[in-house]
């Protein structure tokens, strides 16, 4: 056993000198006690450091390559294509419903049964064809009791009338003299009709033709023709008054009622009877969107039969906002897209006054228009959405660059431009300089806008830049598109 460990004081601790036997000796040794691990690192920091230690090397390797090329003096590199000269057609893309540009209702005339129901909602019908009949049957017999009543009031007026005129002479002579001034003004009437186109083959009134032809005119003709209507007038009030001596004016005036009223309901019946004639006819070619007659049921007067669109000329309905408002006009040609097919048409109405649209939050002011939309064969449907390019302008033989290539800042529109480099040692190695120049544009479409004003056509134009540059900076150019291809060597025998 190892000998007892002496304890001096506080800490520290003395051990007696070992002998030589003790040193050559193996001593028993106790079991180690377990060295505890030492706790892991969390791989997070591992990581951290790994991908530190990689971002540092990619960017001492990028700036040993930058330094390296600005060490050579090596420019960057941008791409150019050169203003060209076109056409340019300016277009506004809009989407809509369309529509019927033509819709009507029909409407029952009269209380009759339904016959018929030829069609039914969502056909389509050409115009004059027959839509429903009707059953008239109910509606005739009324026609004639209707006829019968207005005999009967006539006769009684007639009869008490006649009993009145012929109680005294007075009343006897003063209504023969009505009826000839009744017949000589309707022959007056007939001769001044008739002024411009005699001979009439009627002997009297060729006579008074004859008459005043050789006179005065037909002004005097007219104003004879009014003496004997004032003198008409003068009977008649003068047999009223002398009718009221035997009959008051209120008996009268009921006989003269009943007469009025009774020619009221038989006309109407009449109006019923003619129109239920025939059924519903269809007035153009169109489409029922609406039908509320069933085969069998008595329909009331006034019952909104049957609605009917028609397709002779379907409209594209739309909107446009305030910023294109101003680009609008009527006329303007229109290529309208549903599904595969494409259509022509034209813009043929804007409203008067602006539309207030609200779609959840959100309210919009627009206006809308219509398009009037060529479809000999159909293929439109109604209700269904479209869309349609609007052609709003056209510029013909404008100088033209891409549309991104015009940029904006504070001071206005302007593009970025090459030209070769003027320096000497630049050109020598075939430099190009950067310019901005401002610019004034005009029409435009999806690929190109019209420059009038800074740039003329074959100007050399940057869609794009790498990177920031400032203003004349010597860099590499390459063309692009158009540019490219004219830079190309004419194959050897092209000229022949």
């Amino acid at each position: 056993p190892a000998p007892p460990k002496t304890f001096c004081g506080k800490g520290d601790i003395h051990m007696p000198e070992t002998t030589e036997l003790e040193k050559t000796a193996v001593p028993e040794t106790a079991p180690a006690a377990p060295v505890p691990a030492a706790p892991k690192r969390p791989r997070k920091k591992l990581k951290l450091k790994k991908w530190l230690f990689l971002g540092l090397l990619v960017l001492g390797a990028g700036f040993a390559v930058y330094s390296a090329v600005q060490a050579s003096g090596q420019k960057p590199t941008v791409q150019y294509e050169e203003a060209a000269i076109q056409d340019i057609d300016s277009t506004l893309s809009v989407s809509g419903t369309i529509t019927p540009n033509e819709t009507r209702s029909y409407f029952v005339p009269g209380s009759v049964k339904v016959a018929a129901v030829n069609f039914k909602q969502g056909d389509a019908v050409k115009k004059g064809d027959v839509i429903a009949t009707f059953d008239l049957h109910d509606l005739e017999l009324a026609l004639k009791k209707a006829e019968l009543t207005m005999e009967n009031a006539q006769l009684q007026y007639d009869d008490t009338m006649s009993d009145l005129d012929n109680s005294s002479q007075e009343l006897y002579d003063i209504n023969k003299e009505i009826r000839r001034l009744e017949a000589r003004e309707t022959t007056y009437k007939l001769a001044y009709d008739y002024f411009d186109r005699y001979p009439t083959h009627d002997e009297e009134i060729d006579k008074i033709i004859r008459a005043y032809d050789h006179g005065e005119g037909s002004g005097a003709m007219y104003d004879a023709w009014q003496a004997i209507a004032e003198e008409l007038a003068g009977k008649m009030a003068a047999r009223s008054a002398l009718r009221s001596a035997d009959l008051s004016d209120n008996n009268q005036k009921v006989l003269e009622n009943n007469l009025a009223l009774q020619k009221l309901e038989y006309e109407e019946t009449a109006r019923m009877v003619r129109e239920s004639q025939g059924g519903i006819v269809a007035d153009f070619d169109g489409i029922i969107t609406e039908m509320n007659l069933t085969e069998g049921a008595t329909v009331s007067t006034g019952m909104d039969a049957v609605r009917l669109a028609s397709t002779e000329g379907i409209l594209l309905r739309f909107s446009v906002g305030k910023y294109d408002v101003d680009r609008m006009a009527l006329g303007q040609t229109a290529e309208v897209t549903f599904g595969t097919k494409k259509l022509t048409g034209a813009v043929t109405r804007m409203d008067g006054a602006a539309t207030v649209e609200t779609s959840g939050n959100t309210t919009n002011t627009v206006l809308k228009g219509e398009i009037t939309i060529e479809d000999p064969e159909g293929v439109l449907k109604l209700g269904m959405d479209a869309n349609a390019e609007i052609l709003t302008a056209q510029s013909f033989g404008a100088v033209a660059v891409p549309v991104e290539a015009v940029k904006v800042d504070r001071d206005g529109e302007y593009v970025w431009t090459v030209t070769p480099a003027t320096e000497e040692k630049a050109a020598a190695e075939g430099l190009w300089e950067l310019h901005k120049v401002y610019v004034k544009t005009g029409l435009f479409d999806d690929v190109s806008i019209e420059v009038l004003e800074g740039l003329s056509a074959g100007a050399r134009i940057c869609p794009s830049l790498p990177q920031e540059l400032p203003e004349g900076s010597l860099v590499n150019a390459l063309p692009t598109g158009a540019a490219a291809l004219a830079a190309q060597p004419e194959p050897e025998g092209s000229e022949e």
